[in-house]
């Protein structure tokens, strides 16, 4: 089912809570009983049912000047304006007003109802006709059905509730996979209940149970219980005027102007926006400072221009506005701008980054970096916060840098510029810039092969978390899994190979016969002389030595001949395969006939050596899976029985 806000706009007493009582027969008007009715939000608000089952939530404005931040709070986030203008008093200052701030913030439907036509004869109603139809003309407004009415007779009301229905039918449902964000715009307190909010619903869902942030700060609270359109429901989601009954936290923590969202989201003192002003206002110079409405969020902000030294009357441009207390923002979101006096609006915008650095000067790629966000979007301002991060970022961390959902940032990573390039793990996306992720590869390549040319012997290359420290990206799960999947992706491009644990280069092979032949002889059959008995390191590094080895290629050369199974490392020792595999074969012989297994004692007897040896080759053949420990003894495995099958 679609749920949609209607926010009414029009100048005072031209008839806006009338029109809403007989469309919907809620009064809107306040009094003391609706203080009485428990978890309500007919206070200002009231809903209309289409045929289609569209449900639409009505925020009757008020229309007098002193309250135009009220109608801001409640035209942020409408789907549909209804501006209402009486046939018998024609077009007002806050008809203008109204329309004008509808515009900018971002609505683009509507239906207009000329009211109380049974106060004037034929003549007046086809005289205020033109007018509306002369002032409605290159407003967003121009194409919207006109509708006359009488709150007082009925006439009409039908024909607008048509209209009304005709236009819901085109508007796109908000995505209940989107984050949940609503702003406050009251608090009160109901016996038995605590502490009650209200808003317009952005985006999202949310239930009884869930987990909610109070914005900004990160205070938790629990959604006790939900009430949409003076009802108890189930859930609130994107379109739905709701109150939220909250626990967790007292009603003093709760103030007009905060968020409630499913996730927390970074607060701010700076926005980088683009801002436009209306055609009947004062030039603005290159620092000013205005009244800031964002939601039921409102302060005095400075204003800096970024592109622009003055910025006149009905003029475009890109500022920095620099807010005395943090707001939670994202991009996109619509604001109202009012003069210092809060008497008059002179214009507003959108936000273009909500984390903005701050910008003492202008240059021209800062200035040309926000003029492509201001035209592209989402997709731009996000390949803009990847360059901030030349190690890569991941989708999440994107999501939570700019305040908007995961799948937002999905979408517009399908319409990312080529400068971006984008990984794609099973947890997430990863986006790192083209250029710097071309660089990486060329550096994982350029360390792989120089481990290469330093250990010609060596069959193995470097580790992921090796080249992690040797790359400079810092140990953290994006870094880490961006590696993975780069190292990934060279594999599957046959740029790598992976040797065991490390990776390498696909035409590597441990050469021996680069004049390391002696060398690798002599140490070779040092090892084999020793039997079994383990030498100590100096005596490997004298007999080293003597061959001309030093310890980095004495290292290279018991890791070529450990990786060719002549000889095997046990716990730091080493031992030659010539002693090593027939003690095995002996070993698991004995076992075979022997089903109550063999002692550490009944092993030393049975091959003649030291207590130490027998420790490390039990070790070794329990690690090889041919032996098992259990308790003082040692019993033949399967894979143990196998492999004595095999060699018979």
């Amino acid at each position: 089912m679609t749920h949609l806000i209607i926010g009414t706009a029009g100048h005072i007493d031209h008839g806006k809570t009338a029109l809403v009582r007989a469309l919907t027969g809620i009064e809107c008007d306040t009094h003391p009983e609706e203080q009485r009715r428990g978890i309500t939000i007919n206070l200002g608000f009231a809903h209309l049912t289409m045929p289609d089952g569209t449900t639409a939530g009505i925020v009757d404005v008020p229309g007098h000047r002193d309250f135009i931040r009220t109608m801001v709070a409640g035209a942020s986030g409408i789907d549909l304006a209804l501006l209402v203008i009486a046939a018998d008093d024609g077009i007002m200052p806050q008809t203008r007003e109204h329309t004008e701030i509808m515009s900018m913030l971002g609505v683009t439907r509507g239906v207009v109802a000329l009211t109380r036509i049974d106060c004037i004869d034929r003549e007046i109603m086809a005289m205020a006709r033109e007018e509306v139809d002369s002032f409605i003309k290159g407003t967003f407004l121009e194409e919207c059905p006109v509708v006359t009415v009488s709150s007082k007779t009925g006439e009409g009301i039908d024909a607008l509730k048509k209209a009304i229905a005709a236009i819901a039918a085109s508007v796109k449902p908000r995505s209940a996979d989107d984050l949940f964000r609503m702003y406050i715009d009251r608090i009160f307190s109901v016996s038995g209940f605590g502490t009650v909010v209200t808003g317009s619903v952005l985006g999202g869902r949310t239930a009884p149970g869930d987990e909610l942030h109070l914005l900004p700060g990160d205070k938790r609270v629990r959604v006790r219980r939900i009430e949409r359109y003076g009802r108890q429901a189930d859930e609130a989601v994107g379109g739905d005027r709701a109150s939220l009954n909250l626990v967790g936290l007292s009603r003093e923590e709760f103030v007009r102007g905060m968020m409630v969202s499913d996730r927390h989201l970074r607060s701010t003192m700076l926005l980088d926006a683009s801002v436009e002003l209306f055609e009947q206002g004062r030039t603005a110079p290159l620092w000013s400072s205005a009244h800031f409405f964002l939601g039921t969020f409102e302060a005095q902000a400075r204003m800096h221009l970024i592109d622009a030294d003055l910025l006149r009357p009905g003029e475009r441009a890109v500022v920095q506005l620099h807010l005395p207390q943090p707001c939670v923002a994202q991009p996109g979101d619509r604001f109202i701008l009012r003069n210092t006096s809060n008497d008059r609006t002179i214009g507003g915008g959108a936000v273009i980054d909500a984390a903005p650095l701050h910008h003492r000067r202008r240059p021209p790629v800062l200035l040309e970096k926000l003029h492509a966000i201001a035209r592209g979007g989402l997709n731009d301002l996000i390949a803009a916060e990847i360059k901030k991060h030349p190690g890569g970022v991941s989708s999440g961390e994107i999501a939570e840098l700019l305040n908007c959902s995961l799948q937002e940032v999905r979408e517009a990573a399908k319409t990312l510029p080529a400068e971006i390039t984008v990984l794609a793990g099973e947890d997430a996306l990863y986006f790192i810039g083209t250029a710097a992720y071309g660089a990486l590869r060329e550096r994982i390549i350029s360390a792989i092969a120089a481990y290469h040319r330093r250990n010609p012997l060596d069959l193995s290359g470097r580790t992921a978390d090796e080249l992690l420290g040797m790359l400079g990206l810092d140990r953290s799960a994006t870094h880490e899994r961006m590696l993975q999947l780069l190292l990934k992706r060279l594999l599957d491009e046959n740029k790598l190979k992976l040797v065991r644990h490390t990776w390498a280069l696909p035409g590597h092979t441990a050469d021996p016969s680069q004049g390391y032949e002696t060398a690798i002889a002599a140490i070779d059959g040092a090892l084999a002389s020793c039997g079994l008995q383990t030498p100590l390191e100096g005596d490997l590094r004298a007999i080293a030595l003597k061959q001309g080895i030093g310890e980095h290629l004495l290292r290279q050369i018991l890791n070529f001949l450990a990786g060719n199974k002549r000889i095997y490392q046990i716990e730091g020792a080493w031992l030659h395969a010539s002693v090593v595999d027939p003690v095995r074969r002996r070993l698991l012989r004995e076992l075979d006939g022997r089903p109550e297994g063999l002692t550490v004692a009944q092993f030393r007897d049975l091959i003649g050596a030291n207590r130490k040896i027998c420790l490390l080759l039990y070790a070794l053949f329990d690690r090889e899976g041919v032996t098992v420990r259990d308790g003082d003894v040692r019993r033949i495995t399967e894979r143990g029985s196998d492999l004595l099958r095999d060699a018979s």
